[in-house]
C-alpha cells in the first residue's frame, strides 16, 4: 500500500510539472548597432521570463557567435547586474522594453535586466554604439492596431549622465520603413506618429534606429537560428524551478524503488 501511494504521488507531481515544462512565451527584439538594425522585431521564444532570458536566448537565435556575443553579471563598483557586451560589442546598450528604457517611465522600477520581468508579446530594443563619440540613441515605439492599419508612435529618450535621469521627446521626421522588403513607409509627424496599412512582414522600423511587430508571426531574420540556439535552456527550454522538481521527482522514484526492495529483502529473510 506504501508503495502504491508513492507511485500516486510521483505521478501527480509528474502531471503537475507538465504544464510548467512545456510554458514558454514569445517575446519580440529588435538590436541597433552603431545605427543600424541587426535583427528587426524578431521573435524569441522563453520560459524564463525576464528580459536577461530573453536577450540571452535572441544571442544564440540571431548573433553569428551565438551566446558568445552577450555578457551580463555583478559590477563590483556598482554592485548591480549589467551587460557589459551586446551583439559582440563591448559595452553597456540601452534597453527599451515597450515604451521606454530600463529607469524611466513604464520602467522606473526595473533598472538590471535580470530582475526586469517580461510578458508574451513585449517589445525589447537594444541599442549600442561601439563608437564613444558616436552614441547610441534610445528609439522607443508602441503601436494601436485598427484593422487592416497601425498607428505606431516614437519617442527618443536621453539620459543625462549627471543625474542619471532620462527625458524624452517625440521622434519628428523619422524615416518608417519595412525592414524586411526595405519599402519606405512614410516619416512620422510632429508627434512622432504615423498611421500605415500594415506591412505584409508584419514589422515596421525607425530607419536603423528601432522595430516593433505589429502583427503576430513576424517574418524571421533570414539566417535562421544559430548552431547556440537549441543548446540555449531558456529558448523554450525548462525554467530552473521546472529543473528542481523533476529532481524531486526522481528522488522520490528512488524512494519507491528502495523502499520496494527493502520489503522484499525483509519478506526473504
Amino acid at each position: 500500500m506504501k508503495k502504491l501511494f508513492v507511485l500516486v504521488i510521483a505521478v501527480v507531481l509528474l502531471a503537475a510539472m507538465t504544464p510548467m515544462a512545456l510554458a514558454a512565451d514569445t517575446v519580440y527584439v529588435t538590436v541597433n548597432v552603431d545605427g543600424k538594425l541587426e535583427i528587426a522585431a524578431q521573435p524569441v521564444t522563453v520560459s524564463d521570463m525576464t528580459a536577461d532570458a530573453v536577450i540571452r536566448a535572441a544571442h544564440a537565435a540571431y548573433y553569428s557567435g551565438g551566446e558568445s556575443g552577450y555578457a551580463a553579471d555583478i559590477d563590483a563598483m556598482y554592485n548591480m547586474y549589467i551587460i557589459n557586451q551586446c551583439w559582440g560589442v563591448a559595452g553597456t546598450p540601452f534597453v527599451i522594453i515597450n515604451g521606454a528604457p530600463l529607469g524611466a517611465g513604464e520602467n522606473a522600477s526595473y533598472l538590471t535586466v535580470d530582475a526586469t520581468p517580461v510578458k508574451g508579446g513585449d517589445n525589447i530594443v537594444l541599442s549600442i554604439s561601439s563608437d564613444m563619440m558616436s552614441p547610441a540613441r534610445a528609439i522607443s515605439l508602441t503601436a494601436s492596431v485598427s484593422g487592416d492599419s497601425v498607428t505606431v508612435n516614437a519617442s527618443e529618450w536621453v539620459l543625462d549622465f549627471t543625474t542619471f535621469q532620462y527625458t524624452s521627446s517625440p521622434l519628428a521626421n523619422a524615416a518608417v520603413v519595412d525592414p524586411i522588403s526595405g519599402a519606405s513607409l512614410g516619416t512620422t509627424d510632429a508627434n512622432g506618429g504615423i498611421t500605415v496599412t500594415t506591412p505584409e512582414s508584419g514589422i515596421i522600423a525607425i530607419d536603423g534606429l528601432s522595430a516593433i511587430a505589429v502583427s503576430a508571426g513576424g517574418a524571421a531574420a533570414a539566417d535562421g537560428p544559430s548552431a547556440d540556439y537549441s543548446k540555449l535552456p531558456q529558448t523554450g527550454g525548462i525554467a530552473t524551478s521546472t529543473i528542481i522538481g523533476f529532481v524531486g521527482l526522481a528522488l522520490i522514484l528512488v524512494g519507491a524503488a528502495t523502499f520496494a526492495a527493502n520489503k522484499k529483502r525483509a519478506k526473504s529473510n
